[in-house]
């Protein structure tokens, strides 16, 4: 499954997609999301988060557990601009902290 795209319960909209980790680049992730993810990105693009624990029937939920899965998804730190590109910077659990 692709994407999906619902409301939360304040009528915010989300869209979310899952994302594997490639075999090859697994030994290079966070253990926690070695296994995929699940992101979930605020319609208007002001916010993102992902979510290590997926759900195998996470395409087919209600709209409302989607809605509670992202209340608990981890928040993403704003992306930063290399030589490279735009890079994602992920919030780790172990940084916030401290």
């Amino acid at each position: 499954m692709g994407l999906i795209e619902f409301s939360d319960n304040d009528g915010v909209r989300w869209r979310v997609w899952h994302v594997d980790t490639p075999p090859a680049r697994a030994h290079l992730m966070d253990p926690q999301y070695r296994n995929g993810w699940l992101v979930f990105e605020r319609e208007d693009g002001t916010d993102r988060r992902r979510l290590n624990q997926v759900p195998e029937d996470w395409a087919s939920l209600p709209r409302e557990r989607l809605a509670l899965l992202c209340a608990v998804a981890v928040p993403v730190a704003a992306g930063k601009t290399t030589t490279t590109g735009p890079q994602a910077v992920w919030t780790r659990e172990d940084a916030e902290a401290r």
